[in-house]
């Protein structure tokens, strides 16, 4: 019987749970059974395929795809202990060693392994990419982002420095339109920043709780935003106060230009 042993479809997600033992160093191991479970046309073309090591996928998995002439594999340890992985890989006759094979996805954890492994089967490497690997979390530690809902518009009101008598209608209707965003505290729900898009679509009170401020809430909760525009197809823009410097400290960093000097005006005969 072969060392790697097919993970049944249905058993994919249960795998992902085990590959964040080791977070984020799994990252692409987990993404890549994310994308083949959420689109099958993917998993079908490429005729993706994944094998646990010895029946246990607490041991690992091993993941086939055919993209041309060439297989593909990516090979991902759930535990530091990758002997086992090692062992399945010395045995399987899966992996097709005798041909040119390419191993993508590689991780520091699997570069030992196959370090160790390589030399005990005589193999020799025709060529290795070193590559860095970004991660952005999706939330900061602790945290989540959802929508507002009407029982956060009295403390977004009191926090508006333009309060007046109409203000709290005016969030109100902006959070019933699914315009207002929030980043939460996870154990106990906690509004901690957020952030609206307004009746004429630029981003508007931007506000952070004063004792979660210097975190990085505040930013990321306005990437947040600024990604789900552009990925409408929509321009984003923004209006900044003279002397508001920290926000236009904030809009420079992430790129945004200063592309005229206007105003907001009340008139009175």
């Amino acid at each position: 019987m072969d060392p790697l042993v097919e993970v049944p479809y249905e058993q994919w997600p249960v795998l992902q749970k085990e590959l964040r033992n080791l977070w984020p160093l799994n990252v692409a191991g987990y993404y890549a059974l994310y994308t083949n479970i959420n689109y099958s046309s993917i998993k079908e073309a490429f005729q993706f395929k994944v094998f646990s090591v010895f029946g246990d996928i607490k041991n690992g998995f091993v993941a086939t795809s055919t993209k041309g002439a060439s297989s593909e594999y990516i090979i991902f340890s759930t535990s530091e202990d990758t002997k086992p992985l090692e062992a399945a890989l010395i045995k399987t006759k899966l992996v097709k060693w005798t041909e040119l094979i390419v191993i993508d996805l590689v991780s520091s954890l699997t570069l030992k392994a196959l370090d160790n492994v390589l030399p005990q089967m005589n193999l020799s490497l025709w060529k290795t990419g070193r590559v860095k690997t970004y991660f952005l979390d999706k939330c900061p530690p602790n945290t989540y982002l959802a929508a507002l809902n009407q029982d956060h518009i009295q403390r977004v009101d009191d926090t508006w420095p333009y309060k007046h008598e109409g203000s709290y209608f005016y969030f109100s209707t902006l959070a019933t339109a699914n315009l207002a965003h929030g980043i939460f505290l996870a154990k106990d729900h906690k509004l901690l920043a957020w952030v609206f898009l307004n009746e004429y679509n630029f981003i508007c009170h931007l506000y952070c709780e004063e004792e979660h401020r210097r975190k990085g809430y505040s930013e990321y909760l306005l990437k947040y935003v600024i990604n789900d525009e552009l990925t409408k197809g929509n321009d984003v823009y923004t209006y900044v106060e003279d002397h508001n410097e920290k926000s236009s400290r904030l809009f420079d960093k992430l790129g945004f230009a200063n592309v005229d000097d206007g105003a907001y005006m009340f008139i009175q005969k």
